[in-house]
């Protein structure tokens, strides 16, 4: 692979976390998870700037634009919700939802790191290790977030995704990350 191969994949793949993130937001505030929802807020913003870290360095150390190609939609939220209010889910609903919404959150970074630690060994192996250790940064902040979602979901396992526990850590989630927003600069009410 060339960089610019490298550098457009790990882009596509960058966006459509994004977009994935937002729509793990939506589908949170939905449910009335606002702790959930604010975690998904802040990894959006997040990796927003993180996306638009590669962008700068791509465009700074290979004087170029990284080219994007189509970007899939993560297509998170469930087609059949739209016909819906808040109102109108019940609890049980809301339970097989955030068992759903842990496990797209654990497969997808699974699915991210493993992308990012092969970028990273291309780059190594074409002997770009400046790029290269550029990629290892995002290497380490998914490796993060993988130990932390998949924390949250044996969490939730270990409940057996008891709604009375999930309700009460959204206050103490919503906070913590609300706080996390505004230390990058971010508020939103």
């Amino acid at each position: 692979m060339t960089v610019e191969e490298i550098f457009s994949q790990l882009a596509q793949h960058m966006i459509k976390g994004v977009m994935f993130h937002e729509q793990l937001a939506n589908y949170y505030d939905f449910l009335g998870l606002n702790g959930y929802k604010r975690c998904h807020e802040y990894h959006y913003l997040s990796e927003t700037c993180d996306y638009r870290g590669l962008c700068r360095y791509y465009i700074n150390h290979h004087n170029k634009l990284i080219p994007i190609g189509s970007v899939e939609d993560p297509n998170v939220i469930p087609e059949n919700w739209y016909k819906y209010t808040r109102q109108d889910i019940e609890s049980a609903t809301k339970v097989t939802a955030v068992k759903n919404g842990m496990q797209l959150w654990v497969d997808w970074e699974k699915e991210t790191k493993k992308l990012y630690e092969k970028m990273y060994q291309e780059l190594m192996n074409i002997g770009e290790v400046a790029s290269a250790l550029k990629v290892k940064e995002l290497v380490c902040d998914v490796d993060r977030e993988l130990k932390k979602a998949e924390r949250y979901q044996l969490n939730k396992q270990a409940t057996n995704y008891d709604m009375v526990d999930i309700m009460s850590e959204q206050h103490r989630m919503h906070e913590e990350y609300k706080e996390k927003q505004e230390k990058i600069g971010v508020y939103i009410c």
